[in-house]
């Protein structure tokens, strides 16, 4: 309950501060001013669309927090966080194009060769390292 109206007092400032805007405008700017200066594939898929956007967002995550993610649990979580009407057909070609060009590997889990999981590639790990550095949003 504090923290809600916290947030509310925090926003009422905000909206009489034209500084929180302008700032907030220039951050805006310098992040895409920096993406387009520092294109790779990895950012390519990120830029390219909503779903190759929710792709690698969920790969980097379930990277960081060290835990598997398959093919099929990949593709639900990007049409369920993007539209349930979305045709899952293109998401699995979307990753698999990624896959193809390196942005992301699939390996055999060990414990069950039926298993494929989705991992970003090391290069990939570095670009997004580099860009998220780079861009400055947290």
């Amino acid at each position: 309950m504090v923290v809600e109206i916290q947030k509310k007092y925090d926003r009422n400032i905000r909206k009489n501060d034209p500084n929180f805007y302008l700032e907030s405008a220039t951050k805006l700017m310098t992040f895409f001013n920096n993406t387009l200066k520092n294109r790779n594939p990895s950012i390519d898929l990120i830029m390219s669309s909503p779903t190759g956007c929710m792709l690698i967002v969920e790969v980097m995550k379930n990277y960081y927090l060290n835990t598997d993610l398959t093919k099929q649990n990949l593709v639900k979580k990007t049409v369920d966080g993007i539209s349930l009407n979305m045709n899952q057909s293109s998401v699995y070609k979307l990753l698999d194009r990624s896959i193809e060009q390196n942005i992301f590997v699939s390996v055999l889990k060990e414990n069950d060769k039926r298993v494929r999981l989705i991992l970003p590639s090391d290069k990939t790990v570095s670009d997004m390292e580099k860009w998220f550095d780079e861009i400055e949003i947290v």
